[in-house]
Protein backbone atom coordinates (compact mmCIF):
# COMPACT_ATOMS: atom_id res chain seq x y z
CA UNK A 1 0.00 0.00 0.00
CA UNK A 2 1.29 3.46 -0.89
CA UNK A 3 -0.16 6.80 0.28
CA UNK A 4 0.92 10.27 -0.84
CA UNK A 5 -0.46 13.78 -0.28
CA UNK A 6 -0.42 16.29 -3.12
CA UNK A 7 -1.09 19.90 -2.08
CA UNK A 8 -3.38 22.04 -4.22
CA UNK A 9 -2.84 25.01 -1.88
CA UNK A 10 -2.34 25.47 1.87
CA UNK A 11 -5.94 24.52 2.66
CA UNK A 12 -6.74 22.02 -0.08
CA UNK A 13 -5.01 18.73 -0.91
CA UNK A 14 -5.51 15.33 -2.51
CA UNK A 15 -4.54 12.09 -0.80
CA UNK A 16 -3.84 9.25 -3.24
CA UNK A 17 -4.00 5.69 -1.96
CA UNK A 18 -2.59 2.84 -4.04
CA UNK A 19 -3.57 -0.67 -2.99
CA UNK A 20 -2.30 -3.88 -4.55
CA UNK A 21 -3.88 -7.37 -4.63
CA UNK A 22 -1.66 -8.49 -1.75
CA UNK A 23 -3.34 -5.80 0.42
CA UNK A 24 -6.86 -7.14 0.05
CA UNK A 25 -6.69 -10.68 -1.41
CA UNK A 26 -5.80 -12.62 1.81
CA UNK A 27 -8.73 -11.13 3.74
CA UNK A 28 -11.14 -11.53 0.82
CA UNK A 29 -10.14 -15.21 0.42
CA UNK A 30 -10.56 -15.84 4.15
CA UNK A 31 -14.00 -14.20 4.21
CA UNK A 32 -15.16 -16.25 1.22
CA UNK A 33 -13.92 -19.45 2.89
CA UNK A 34 -15.93 -18.55 5.97
CA UNK A 35 -18.97 -17.95 3.75
CA UNK A 36 -18.46 -21.40 2.22
CA UNK A 37 -18.62 -23.07 5.64
CA UNK A 38 -22.07 -21.65 6.37
CA UNK A 39 -23.51 -21.23 2.85
CA UNK A 40 -26.85 -22.92 2.32
CA UNK A 41 -27.24 -23.37 -1.44
CA UNK A 42 -29.72 -25.93 -2.88
CA UNK A 43 -27.99 -28.96 -4.39
CA UNK A 44 -24.94 -28.81 -2.17
CA UNK A 45 -24.21 -30.10 1.29
CA UNK A 46 -23.21 -27.45 3.89
CA UNK A 47 -19.52 -26.66 3.54
CA UNK A 48 -19.22 -28.43 0.18
CA UNK A 49 -20.25 -25.62 -2.18
CA UNK A 50 -17.52 -25.09 -4.82
CA UNK A 51 -15.45 -21.95 -4.24
CA UNK A 52 -16.16 -20.87 -7.82
CA UNK A 53 -19.85 -20.56 -6.97
CA UNK A 54 -19.14 -18.77 -3.65
CA UNK A 55 -16.82 -16.34 -5.44
CA UNK A 56 -19.35 -15.68 -8.20
CA UNK A 57 -22.18 -15.07 -5.75
CA UNK A 58 -20.39 -13.14 -2.98
CA UNK A 59 -16.96 -12.21 -4.32
CA UNK A 60 -17.67 -8.71 -5.65
CA UNK A 61 -19.55 -7.60 -2.51
CA UNK A 62 -16.83 -8.94 -0.21
CA UNK A 63 -14.12 -7.29 -2.32
CA UNK A 64 -15.87 -3.90 -2.30
CA UNK A 65 -16.40 -4.07 1.47
CA UNK A 66 -12.77 -5.03 2.11
CA UNK A 67 -11.41 -2.28 -0.15
CA UNK A 68 -13.66 0.31 1.50
CA UNK A 69 -12.43 -0.82 4.92
CA UNK A 70 -8.80 -0.65 3.77
CA UNK A 71 -9.27 2.85 2.37
CA UNK A 72 -11.07 4.13 5.45
CA UNK A 73 -8.52 2.67 7.88
CA UNK A 74 -5.51 3.80 5.86
CA UNK A 75 -6.87 7.35 5.44
CA UNK A 76 -7.63 7.66 9.15
CA UNK A 77 -4.16 6.38 10.09
CA UNK A 78 -2.38 8.63 7.59
CA UNK A 79 -4.24 11.73 8.82
CA UNK A 80 -3.49 10.86 12.46
CA UNK A 81 0.18 9.92 11.88
CA UNK A 82 0.80 13.16 10.00
CA UNK A 83 -1.17 15.33 12.45
CA UNK A 84 -3.27 16.85 9.67
CA UNK A 85 -5.96 19.29 10.85
CA UNK A 86 -8.70 18.07 8.51
CA UNK A 87 -12.16 19.69 8.36
CA UNK A 88 -15.26 18.20 6.83
CA UNK A 89 -14.80 14.65 5.54
CA UNK A 90 -12.52 13.36 2.76
CA UNK A 91 -14.35 13.51 -0.58
CA UNK A 92 -13.75 10.58 -2.95
CA UNK A 93 -12.55 11.58 -6.40
CA UNK A 94 -14.55 9.75 -9.01
CA UNK A 95 -12.39 7.52 -11.20
CA UNK A 96 -12.93 4.30 -13.07
CA UNK A 97 -11.59 1.25 -11.25
CA UNK A 98 -12.08 -2.22 -12.71
CA UNK A 99 -12.24 -4.43 -9.63
CA UNK A 100 -12.45 -7.54 -11.80
CA UNK A 101 -8.75 -7.12 -12.51
CA UNK A 102 -6.32 -8.18 -9.81
CA UNK A 103 -3.98 -5.23 -10.35
CA UNK A 104 -2.90 -2.22 -8.33
CA UNK A 105 -5.67 0.38 -8.03
CA UNK A 106 -5.38 4.06 -7.14
CA UNK A 107 -8.04 5.98 -5.23
CA UNK A 108 -8.03 9.74 -4.67
CA UNK A 109 -9.62 11.81 -1.89
CA UNK A 110 -9.91 15.57 -1.60
CA UNK A 111 -9.35 16.94 1.88
CA UNK A 112 -9.77 20.38 3.46
CA UNK A 113 -6.96 21.54 5.74
CA UNK A 114 -6.60 24.30 8.32
CA UNK A 115 -3.11 25.81 8.72
CA UNK A 116 -1.82 26.48 12.22
CA UNK A 117 -3.14 29.64 13.89
CA UNK A 118 -2.76 31.60 17.12
CA UNK A 119 -5.47 32.10 19.72
CA UNK A 120 -5.42 35.61 21.29
CA UNK A 121 -5.01 34.82 25.00
CA UNK A 122 -3.58 37.74 26.96
CA UNK A 123 -4.18 39.49 30.28
CA UNK A 124 -4.26 42.76 28.31
CA UNK A 125 -7.75 41.89 27.14
CA UNK A 126 -10.40 42.98 29.66
CA UNK A 127 -13.91 41.65 30.20
CA UNK A 128 -16.67 42.81 32.53
CA UNK A 129 -18.42 40.47 34.96
CA UNK A 130 -21.81 42.03 35.65
CA UNK A 131 -23.14 41.65 39.18
CA UNK A 132 -26.58 42.78 40.40
CA UNK A 133 -26.87 45.28 43.21
CA UNK A 134 -28.76 43.55 46.01
CA UNK A 135 -31.05 46.31 47.23
CA UNK A 136 -32.78 46.37 50.60
CA UNK A 137 -36.17 46.08 48.90
CA UNK A 138 -35.06 42.78 47.32
CA UNK A 139 -33.90 41.48 50.70
CA UNK A 140 -37.30 42.40 52.17
CA UNK A 141 -39.04 40.47 49.37
CA UNK A 142 -36.84 37.47 50.11
CA UNK A 143 -37.64 37.68 53.84
CA UNK A 144 -41.35 37.77 52.98
CA UNK A 145 -40.93 34.69 50.79
CA UNK A 146 -39.09 32.82 53.57
CA UNK A 147 -41.58 33.74 56.28
CA UNK A 148 -44.40 32.50 54.04
CA UNK A 149 -42.49 29.29 53.22
CA UNK A 150 -41.99 28.53 56.92
CA UNK A 151 -45.37 29.89 57.97
CA UNK A 152 -48.53 28.03 58.98
CA UNK A 153 -51.01 27.10 56.23
CA UNK A 154 -54.73 27.31 56.96
CA UNK A 155 -57.77 26.73 54.73
CA UNK A 156 -60.28 29.53 55.36
CA UNK A 157 -63.76 29.74 53.91
CA UNK A 158 -63.09 32.93 51.94
CA UNK A 159 -60.04 34.43 50.29
CA UNK A 160 -58.07 37.46 51.42
CA UNK A 161 -55.07 39.25 49.97
CA UNK A 162 -51.90 37.11 49.65
CA UNK A 163 -53.80 33.79 49.61
CA UNK A 164 -53.02 30.94 47.22
CA UNK A 165 -56.06 29.71 45.29
CA UNK A 166 -56.07 26.31 43.64
CA UNK A 167 -58.55 25.68 40.86
CA UNK A 168 -59.38 24.60 37.32
CA UNK A 169 -59.00 26.78 34.24
CA UNK A 170 -61.15 26.07 31.19
CA UNK A 171 -61.05 28.00 27.91
CA UNK A 172 -64.27 29.67 26.68
CA UNK A 173 -65.50 30.61 23.21
CA UNK A 174 -66.90 33.99 22.12
CA UNK A 175 -70.32 33.08 23.54
CA UNK A 176 -68.97 32.26 26.98
CA UNK A 177 -69.38 28.52 26.45
CA UNK A 178 -66.68 25.92 27.10
CA UNK A 179 -64.53 25.70 23.98
CA UNK A 180 -64.40 22.13 22.62
CA UNK A 181 -60.77 20.95 22.58
CA UNK A 182 -59.77 24.17 24.33
CA UNK A 183 -57.21 24.29 27.12
CA UNK A 184 -58.17 22.74 30.44
CA UNK A 185 -55.62 22.97 33.24
CA UNK A 186 -55.47 22.84 37.02
CA UNK A 187 -53.21 25.50 38.50
CA UNK A 188 -52.68 27.91 41.39
CA UNK A 189 -53.19 31.67 41.53
CA UNK A 190 -51.06 33.63 43.95
CA UNK A 191 -53.19 36.68 44.77
CA UNK A 192 -50.10 38.52 46.04
CA UNK A 193 -48.62 38.49 42.52
CA UNK A 194 -51.77 39.71 40.75
CA UNK A 195 -51.63 43.40 39.77
CA UNK A 196 -53.50 45.88 41.97
CA UNK A 197 -56.19 46.62 39.35
CA UNK A 198 -57.11 42.95 38.99
CA UNK A 199 -56.54 41.71 42.54
CA UNK A 200 -60.04 42.52 43.82
CA UNK A 201 -61.51 39.92 41.46
CA UNK A 202 -59.93 37.17 43.61
CA UNK A 203 -60.64 38.53 47.10
CA UNK A 204 -63.62 37.50 49.26
CA UNK A 205 -64.21 34.39 47.15
CA UNK A 206 -65.26 30.89 48.25
CA UNK A 207 -64.80 27.35 47.01
CA UNK A 208 -66.75 26.56 43.81
CA UNK A 209 -66.86 30.27 42.91
CA UNK A 210 -66.27 30.85 39.20
CA UNK A 211 -64.20 33.75 37.89
CA UNK A 212 -64.12 34.68 34.19
CA UNK A 213 -60.92 36.42 33.20
CA UNK A 214 -58.29 37.00 30.56
CA UNK A 215 -54.94 35.36 31.37
CA UNK A 216 -53.30 38.75 30.88
CA UNK A 217 -55.08 39.77 34.12
CA UNK A 218 -52.86 37.29 35.97
CA UNK A 219 -49.64 38.38 34.26
CA UNK A 220 -48.60 40.32 31.18
CA UNK A 221 -45.61 38.01 30.72
CA UNK A 222 -46.35 34.84 28.65
CA UNK A 223 -43.49 33.12 30.52
CA UNK A 224 -45.50 33.37 33.77
CA UNK A 225 -48.57 31.83 32.12
CA UNK A 226 -46.42 29.11 30.55
CA UNK A 227 -45.03 28.28 33.99
CA UNK A 228 -48.52 28.20 35.56
CA UNK A 229 -49.88 25.78 32.96
CA UNK A 230 -46.75 23.82 32.12
CA UNK A 231 -46.88 24.73 28.42
CA UNK A 232 -44.41 26.32 25.96
CA UNK A 233 -44.08 30.11 26.12
CA UNK A 234 -45.08 30.36 22.44
CA UNK A 235 -48.37 28.55 23.16
CA UNK A 236 -49.05 30.72 26.20
CA UNK A 237 -48.68 33.89 24.10
CA UNK A 238 -51.54 32.69 21.85
CA UNK A 239 -54.04 32.19 24.69
CA UNK A 240 -56.14 35.33 24.23
CA UNK A 241 -59.60 33.83 24.87
CA UNK A 242 -61.51 34.28 28.12
CA UNK A 243 -60.99 31.55 30.74
CA UNK A 244 -63.26 30.38 33.56
CA UNK A 245 -61.44 29.67 36.82
CA UNK A 246 -63.30 27.46 39.31
CA UNK A 247 -61.90 27.61 42.85
CA UNK A 248 -61.24 24.20 44.42
CA UNK A 249 -58.86 25.11 47.26
CA UNK A 250 -58.01 28.14 49.40
CA UNK A 251 -54.69 28.32 51.21
CA UNK A 252 -53.96 31.12 53.66
CA UNK A 253 -50.45 31.45 55.02
CA UNK A 254 -49.77 32.92 58.45
CA UNK A 255 -46.15 34.12 58.03
CA UNK A 256 -43.53 32.93 60.50
CA UNK A 257 -42.00 35.52 62.81
CA UNK A 258 -38.45 36.62 62.08
CA UNK A 259 -36.67 35.32 65.17
CA UNK A 260 -34.25 32.66 66.37
CA UNK A 261 -36.75 29.88 65.71
CA UNK A 262 -36.96 30.83 62.02
CA UNK A 263 -33.17 31.19 61.66
CA UNK A 264 -32.64 27.76 63.22
CA UNK A 265 -35.18 26.20 60.87
CA UNK A 266 -33.49 27.68 57.81
CA UNK A 267 -29.80 27.32 58.68
CA UNK A 268 -29.63 24.93 61.61
CA UNK A 269 -29.36 25.63 65.35
CA UNK A 270 -27.06 28.51 66.27
CA UNK A 271 -25.76 29.21 62.75
CA UNK A 272 -27.45 32.65 62.67
CA UNK A 273 -28.12 34.54 65.89
CA UNK A 274 -29.12 38.09 64.97
CA UNK A 275 -30.86 40.13 62.28
CA UNK A 276 -27.64 41.61 60.91
CA UNK A 277 -26.12 38.18 60.21
CA UNK A 278 -29.45 37.01 58.77
CA UNK A 279 -29.56 39.86 56.27
CA UNK A 280 -25.90 39.28 55.31
CA UNK A 281 -26.73 35.64 54.61
CA UNK A 282 -29.69 36.63 52.49
CA UNK A 283 -27.62 39.11 50.49
CA UNK A 284 -25.05 36.41 49.74
CA UNK A 285 -27.77 33.94 48.75
CA UNK A 286 -29.46 36.44 46.46
CA UNK A 287 -26.13 37.24 44.81
CA UNK A 288 -25.57 33.54 44.12
CA UNK A 289 -29.11 33.20 42.71
CA UNK A 290 -28.60 36.01 40.18
CA UNK A 291 -24.89 35.38 39.51
CA UNK A 292 -25.23 32.59 36.86
CA UNK A 293 -26.74 34.99 34.29
CA UNK A 294 -23.79 37.33 34.66
CA UNK A 295 -21.36 34.40 34.48
CA UNK A 296 -23.02 33.11 31.30
CA UNK A 297 -22.82 36.56 29.73
CA UNK A 298 -19.12 36.76 30.59
CA UNK A 299 -18.55 33.32 29.06
CA UNK A 300 -20.42 34.30 25.89
CA UNK A 301 -18.47 37.57 25.66
CA UNK A 302 -15.14 35.73 25.89
CA UNK A 303 -16.22 33.15 23.30
CA UNK A 304 -17.50 35.84 20.91
CA UNK A 305 -14.20 37.71 21.28
CA UNK A 306 -12.20 34.59 20.41
CA UNK A 307 -14.33 33.82 17.35
CA UNK A 308 -14.06 37.40 16.04
CA UNK A 309 -10.36 37.87 16.80
CA UNK A 310 -8.85 34.50 15.92
CA UNK A 311 -7.66 34.45 12.32
CA UNK A 312 -8.28 31.01 10.84
CA UNK A 313 -7.79 30.31 7.14
CA UNK A 314 -10.55 27.89 6.15
CA UNK A 315 -10.73 25.81 2.96
CA UNK A 316 -13.84 27.64 1.77
CA UNK A 317 -13.99 26.13 -1.72
CA UNK A 318 -13.61 22.59 -0.38
CA UNK A 319 -16.08 23.05 2.49
CA UNK A 320 -18.77 24.44 0.20
CA UNK A 321 -18.32 21.44 -2.10
CA UNK A 322 -18.47 19.12 0.91
CA UNK A 323 -21.63 20.79 2.29
CA UNK A 324 -23.29 20.53 -1.12
CA UNK A 325 -22.60 16.79 -1.27
CA UNK A 326 -23.72 16.21 2.32
CA UNK A 327 -27.08 17.97 1.83
CA UNK A 328 -29.91 15.70 0.71
CA UNK A 329 -31.82 18.41 -1.16
CA UNK A 330 -30.12 20.63 -3.78
CA UNK A 331 -29.15 24.08 -2.45
CA UNK A 332 -29.40 27.39 -4.24
CA UNK A 333 -26.38 29.66 -3.97
CA UNK A 334 -28.21 31.84 -1.43
CA UNK A 335 -29.15 28.80 0.69
CA UNK A 336 -25.59 27.48 0.50
CA UNK A 337 -24.20 30.81 1.70
CA UNK A 338 -26.58 30.84 4.68
CA UNK A 339 -25.75 27.22 5.57
CA UNK A 340 -22.05 27.89 5.13
CA UNK A 341 -22.04 30.95 7.38
CA UNK A 342 -23.72 29.01 10.23
CA UNK A 343 -21.46 26.00 9.74
CA UNK A 344 -18.21 27.97 9.68
CA UNK A 345 -19.07 29.84 12.89
CA UNK A 346 -19.58 26.54 14.68
CA UNK A 347 -16.50 25.03 13.02
CA UNK A 348 -14.33 27.98 13.97
CA UNK A 349 -15.26 27.65 17.65
CA UNK A 350 -14.54 23.89 17.60
CA UNK A 351 -11.11 24.55 16.09
CA UNK A 352 -10.37 27.21 18.72
CA UNK A 353 -11.45 24.83 21.50
CA UNK A 354 -9.26 22.01 20.18
CA UNK A 355 -6.30 24.36 19.81
CA UNK A 356 -6.62 25.58 23.42
CA UNK A 357 -7.03 22.03 24.74
CA UNK A 358 -3.89 20.92 22.92
CA UNK A 359 -1.71 23.96 23.67
CA UNK A 360 -2.60 23.96 27.38
CA UNK A 361 -2.73 20.19 27.90
CA UNK A 362 -6.37 20.26 28.99
CA UNK A 363 -7.70 16.76 29.52
CA UNK A 364 -10.64 15.12 31.25
CA UNK A 365 -9.96 11.85 33.05
CA UNK A 366 -12.32 8.94 33.50
CA UNK A 367 -12.15 9.50 37.26
CA UNK A 368 -13.32 13.12 36.84
CA UNK A 369 -16.29 11.94 34.77
CA UNK A 370 -17.21 9.39 37.45
CA UNK A 371 -17.04 12.07 40.13
CA UNK A 372 -19.16 14.42 38.02
CA UNK A 373 -21.74 11.68 37.39
CA UNK A 374 -21.92 11.04 41.13
CA UNK A 375 -22.47 14.76 41.71
CA UNK A 376 -25.29 14.82 39.13
CA UNK A 377 -26.95 11.77 40.69
CA UNK A 378 -26.84 13.42 44.13
CA UNK A 379 -28.33 16.61 42.71
CA UNK A 380 -31.14 14.79 40.89
CA UNK A 381 -32.03 12.49 43.80
CA UNK A 382 -31.32 14.67 46.83
CA UNK A 383 -28.78 14.19 49.59
CA UNK A 384 -30.98 12.07 51.85
CA UNK A 385 -31.18 9.17 49.39
CA UNK A 386 -29.37 5.95 50.45
CA UNK A 387 -25.83 5.57 49.09
CA UNK A 388 -26.76 2.41 47.16
CA UNK A 389 -29.44 4.22 45.15
CA UNK A 390 -27.07 7.09 44.30
CA UNK A 391 -24.44 4.54 43.26
CA UNK A 392 -26.91 2.80 40.92
CA UNK A 393 -28.01 6.13 39.43
CA UNK A 394 -24.36 7.07 38.87
CA UNK A 395 -23.74 3.73 37.19
CA UNK A 396 -26.70 4.25 34.82
CA UNK A 397 -25.44 7.72 33.86
CA UNK A 398 -22.00 6.34 33.04
CA UNK A 399 -23.46 3.49 30.97
CA UNK A 400 -25.52 5.92 28.85
CA UNK A 401 -23.24 6.74 25.90
CA UNK A 402 -24.97 10.04 25.03
CA UNK A 403 -25.00 11.20 28.64
CA UNK A 404 -21.36 10.15 28.98
CA UNK A 405 -20.38 12.26 25.96
CA UNK A 406 -22.31 15.22 27.36
CA UNK A 407 -20.47 14.93 30.69
CA UNK A 408 -17.11 14.91 28.94
CA UNK A 409 -18.13 17.99 26.92
CA UNK A 410 -19.30 19.87 30.03
CA UNK A 411 -16.09 19.12 31.90
CA UNK A 412 -13.90 20.15 28.95
CA UNK A 413 -15.89 23.38 28.54
CA UNK A 414 -15.68 24.08 32.27
CA UNK A 415 -11.88 23.73 32.21
CA UNK A 416 -11.65 25.96 29.14
CA UNK A 417 -13.75 28.68 30.78
CA UNK A 418 -11.61 28.52 33.92
CA UNK A 419 -8.48 28.97 31.79
CA UNK A 420 -9.99 32.00 30.04
CA UNK A 421 -10.95 33.57 33.37
CA UNK A 422 -7.41 33.09 34.70
CA UNK A 423 -5.83 34.44 31.50
CA UNK A 424 -7.99 37.46 30.71
CA UNK A 425 -8.48 40.40 33.07
CA UNK A 426 -11.96 40.12 34.57
CA UNK A 427 -13.39 43.31 36.10
CA UNK A 428 -16.52 42.93 38.28
CA UNK A 429 -19.10 45.67 37.88
CA UNK A 430 -22.15 46.04 40.11
CA UNK A 431 -25.22 47.53 38.47
CA UNK A 432 -28.91 48.03 39.29
CA UNK A 433 -30.88 44.80 39.08
CA UNK A 434 -33.26 46.07 36.38
CA UNK A 435 -30.31 46.96 34.16
CA UNK A 436 -28.65 43.64 35.05
CA UNK A 437 -31.75 41.69 34.01
CA UNK A 438 -31.97 43.64 30.77
CA UNK A 439 -28.31 43.11 29.82
CA UNK A 440 -28.35 39.41 30.67
CA UNK A 441 -31.88 38.46 29.60
CA UNK A 442 -30.82 36.94 26.26
CA UNK A 443 -28.01 34.95 27.88
CA UNK A 444 -28.43 31.17 27.60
Amino acid sequence: MNIVKEDINQTHAVIKVKIAPEDWKPKVDKTLKDYRKSANIPGFRPGMVPMSIISKRYGKAVLVEEINTLLSDSLTKYIKDNALRVVGEPLPIENKVDLDKEVEHEFGFEIGLVPDFNVPLSAKEKFTLLQPEIEESLIEEYIEELTNRYGVVTNPETTVDNDLIGGDFVELDDKGEILPEGLFKASVVNIRKVSAENKQKFINRKKEDKIDLKLSELSSDPADIASMFGIPKEQAALLTNTFRFTITQIHHIVPAEVNQELWDKIYGPGKVNNSEDFRKRLKTELSSIFAPKGERKLNNDMMDYLIKNTTITLPNEFLKKWLTRMTKEPLTEAQLNIEYEAYTQSLKWRLIEDKIYKDHNITVTEEEVKEYAHHLAHRYMGHNVPHEQVHEATKRLLQDEKEGNRMYERLYESKLIELLKKTYTIEPKEIKRDEYDKLTESTK
